[in-house]
């Protein structure tokens, strides 16, 4: 198949005549004509209804104008990236990183990345994990890695950890209780339960609420204070482990299973990006192998 052939057909699907496409491609409308039907030979279907002068896109041409457009694209992105290569030149990225992930082992991998990679530039920036949408699509950053996904066609999220929440409590903390039992109610009945980030994880609070005495304190509203805070042994907080794996390593912080809820609740850690971006392709595919 002749890239012409879809240049030549995402031209007059976006132009709505052959005219019109041969004089934007700057070509005769004769080799607009011998190009459509090459495409439909090629292919074996109708892109195009012809009727006299005018010319209506088929349903099948309809879908397959996204998929033209996508080849065309990712030939291109293709062609820019071995051009940078051959030519010495870095290919830029920036990765975002929430705030709240500065603990895990995410930095880590990003920094090995740059280290096994040296064509590649980047950039590593902290971003609010809430608008991952605008950060991509504003062109603030590549990547998003953060504990929110989205939901729109044109970006595309996975998911790459996904950790148990634990109830945290500082290792300064003296508990009496004996049994596990014990060391839970005691904790939530004596100091304050940070919750004003956990966000879509406020069901777990209502769920202990049910069995436990419990006193919330809302306005601790990012995962770092609530940490510092409870590192402190001024309150106790509800983390998935892998959020807190420095405060664990200095001995810094405990944890405390609270059973089946923390399965139920878990939190998961996102990576998202826009589609059909082939530069990326190479990063991606590191950072999914060290977290498989």
């Amino acid at each position: 198949m002749d890239l012409k052939w879809l240049k030549t057909f995402t031209t007059v699907y976006e132009e709505g005549s052959f005219r019109a496409a041969a004089e934007k491609l700057f070509i005769s409308q004769p080799s607009i004509t011998v190009h459509i039907k090459a495409l439909e030979e090629e292919l074996q279907v109708a892109l195009f209804q012809r009727e006299h002068t005018k010319v209506s896109v088929t349903t099948v041409g309809e879908q397959y104008y996204k998929m033209a457009k996508k080849l065309l694209a990712h030939v291109e992105e293709s062609k820019n990236e071995i051009r940078n290569v051959h030519g010495n030149q870095k290919i830029r990225l920036v990765i975002a990183v929430s705030s709240a992930l500065i603990s895990t082992d995410i930095l880590k991998v990003i920094h090995d990345f740059i280290e096994s990679n040296s064509n590649y530039e980047v950039e590593i920036v902290m971003e609010d994990g809430k608008y991952v949408d605008a950060t991509l699509r504003n062109q603030q950053a590549d990547v998003v890695i953060s504990l929110q996904k989205t939901k729109s066609k044109d970006l595309h999220s996975e998911r790459l950890i996904r950790s148990q929440v634990k109830l945290i409590y500082s290792s300064n903390l003296r508990i009496e209780g004996i049994y596990h039992d014990q060391k839970l109610k005691e904790l939530l009945i004596n100091y304050p339960l940070y919750t004003g980030y956990l966000h879509e994880h406020t069901p777990i609070v209502e769920d202990l609420e049910r069995e436990y005495s419990i006193r919330r304190y809302h306005n601790v509203q990012d995962s770092i204070f609530a940490i510092k805070l409870i590192s402190e042994g001024l309150g106790i907080g509800l983390l998935p482990e892998v959020q807190i794996k420095t405060e664990l390593a200095e001995g810094k912080l405990n944890v405390l299973d609270i059973g089946a809820l923390g399965s139920v609740y878990a939190v998961d850690i996102y990576m998202s990006h826009l589609r059909n971006q082939a530069k990326l392709n190479p990063f991606l595919s590191y950072v999914r192998s060290r977290f498989e």
